[in-house]
């Protein structure tokens, strides 16, 4: 019964303790907001420099195409149309997956009130993927 009673008096009681502590998680979550809207827009611009490069691509090689001398220089202008297509597909599917990761660790690394990460124990039961990420951010 006098559980409730003692909660409210910690909230509203010096030295604010979990008044603290609520700062600093919601100061960790804008944090990981803002990482994530970095990260997003950083692949969104990524992918429309890629879909630009491919139309500028696509029209040089049509050109190239249609002042190919034999049906072998037609085919090798098409095949190296056709290379860079698949480049920029792969990059895509890399950055794909590095968006997910970056989402992933900033959504899954549990973070304590003092704005560390999680324990060990944590750390350890996370995939190795998360892991990474978030060593690679902290460097």
């Amino acid at each position: 019964m006098t559980e409730p009673f003692n909660a409210m008096q910690l909230l509203f009681s010096p030295p604010f303790a979990v008044s603290e502590a609520m700062s600093r998680n919601a100061g960790v979550l804008r944090e990981n907001q803002a990482k994530s809207l970095d990260a997003m827009q950083r692949f969104a611009n990524g992918w429309f420099e890629r879909r630009h490069a491919g139309i500028r691509a696509t029209a040089e090689a049509a050109e190239r195409m249609s002042r190919a001398a034999t049906p072998i220089d037609l085919l090798r202008e098409y095949q190296n149309w056709a290379s860079g297509v698949l480049q920029r597909a792969m990059v895509d599917g890399l950055a794909c997956q590095q968006q997910i990761v970056t989402a992933a660790g900033t959504a899954v690394m549990p973070r304590l009130a003092d704005g560390k990460e999680g324990a060990s124990s944590q750390t350890e039961t996370r995939p190795a993927v998360f892991v990474a990420a978030a060593r690679a951010e902290q460097n």
